[in-house]
């Protein structure tokens, strides 16, 4: 006998349902959706992480120079970040477990038309990091070239305390040492900054009242004779303004070359000259007392061994302006080395007076200290820290003053180390498989 099928059954289409449905559309909504939220969910943790890592690379390096050791910098110039989302949706035959007759054709076709949707989704994320080491020669020249006085100038106007700039920035004032000898790997000699330190703490104690201020001003300086008027022409003008210069006309027609020099000066409130704080002001730095105004220039060959004559007082401030490296040597002596490590012989002692060994934390109280501890956890009050021969160099999250030197520190190297980034290998790890 032909079997018998029924039509009813057979006629039974396979269907997904509406929960496969609403799968579906929520797939589709939720990968509309996944870049932007990507984006939301990673751009604060890689800026965070990046901040990390150069943080504690600069504190690194900080005590790395304190044990007379080379630094080095590794700049994260790219990341690119590489999210996937994929998913799908099948149907699947579902057979039952209830005991089906081999025999009748029909209920085996009715139990293989018993549909079980299948949805799935996985989403991948696969960040690739660029890496340029900044050993290049651009990099490290820009190391050691002298800051400029309007830099020094500016950030002293912005909210960076003057005292913090002018101690960080300038090596002396008018002969006046700051602390010299630390610009440079430890030689075991004694640093001169008291006189120094004391000019800056007042120099913060006028800004601070409103009484000091940096002025900027112009200067035209002629080069060379007048020309006649018809000697000149545009050619003239074009090559003049490529080297700085300009031609200007005088009264009587003719040409004369000028430069323009910019001038810097510290002015003081003269409502306050007579202050003894000011008066102290002026004979450390041995400068003209009763005057508002002082200018600020760099200090010439002329200068260097005018120590060693009488002392004669100045209407100018002559500034011996250090460069990046030499700043983060000065830092560095905030580091506070172990006990142990001068023991064994990893640092010697400094000799201070009366042949007792000099402490650098005179130098750099109320500027920046780098505290040191032995542990295998990372110091819960640290702000941030690095891991270096067995022992936890942290800045305390409670010393401001270390703080906002620090965050002027790196300021100051990443601005040196600005458009330096083509030099040297790059070196591309993608994180994942």
């Amino acid at each position: 006998m032909a079997p018998h099928f029924d039509h009813r059954s057979a006629a039974r289409k396979p269907c997904f349902g509406g929960a496969s449905v609403v799968a579906l559309v929520m797939c589709f909504a939720v990968g509309c959706s996944f870049g932007p939220k990507a984006l939301e969910h990673s751009h604060g943790k890689f800026n965070h992480a990046v901040k990390q890592v150069e943080d504690e690379e600069i504190l690194l390096n900080l005590v790395r120079l304190r044990y007379n050791e080379n630094p080095l910098r590794i700049d994260v110039s790219g990341i690119a970040a590489q999210y996937e989302l994929s998913g799908s949706a099948e149907a699947r035959p579902f057979y039952s477990t209830e005991a089906a007759n081999l025999g009748d054709v029909a209920s085996s076709y009715r139990e293989f038309l018993k549909i079980l949707p299948f949805v799935g989704g996985s989403a991948t994320n696969r960040p690739t990091f660029s890496l340029t080491p900044l050993d290049d020669p651009e990099s490290l020249r820009q190391f050691f070239e002298p800051s400029t006085l309007d830099g020094i100038a500016f950030l002293a106007e912005t909210s960076w305390p003057v005292s913090t700039v002018f101690r960080l920035c300038v090596d002396s004032m008018n002969r006046v040492p700051n602390g010299r000898s630390a610009t440079g790997p430890d030689a075991g000699l004694t640093p001169e900054f008291r006189e120094y330190q004391r000019a800056t703490q007042i120099m913060q104690e006028l800004q601070d009242a409103g009484d000091l201020r940096f002025s900027r001003e112009d200067k035209l300086t002629q080069v060379g004779s007048p020309m006649a008027e018809a000697a000149v022409t545009a050619t003239h003008h074009l090559e003049a303004a490529k080297s700085k210069l300009e031609y200007r006309q005088n009264e009587d027609r003719t040409w004369s070359l000028v430069r323009h020099d910019r001038r810097l000066a510290l002015l003081i409130n003269p409502k306050v000259l007579g202050e003894p704080h000011v008066a102290e002001f002026c004979r450390l730095l041995n400068l003209e007392p009763g005057q508002s105004r002082y200018e600020i220039a760099l200090a010439g060959s002329d200068d260097a061994f005018e120590a060693t004559s009488p002392a004669r007082q100045h209407r100018t401030i002559a500034i011996t302006t250090r460069s990046t490296i030499q700043t983060l040597f000065y830092v560095s002596y905030g580091v506070i080395v172990p006990a142990r490590h001068y023991q064994c012989g990893l640092i010697k002692p400094t000799a201070g007076a009366g042949g007792c060994g000099f402490d650098w934390q005179e130098m750099t109280a109320g500027l920046f200290t780098v505290h040191s501890c032995s542990g295998h956890h990372r110091p819960k009050c640290a702000f941030t820290a690095v891991r270096y021969r067995d022992h936890w160099y942290y800045i305390d999250d409670r010393d401001s003053a270390s703080k906002s030197t620090f965050a002027l520190v790196c300021t100051m190297t990443r601005l040196n180390l600005l458009g330096s980034r083509k030099g040297g290998p790059v070196l591309t790890l993608p994180v994942g498989r």
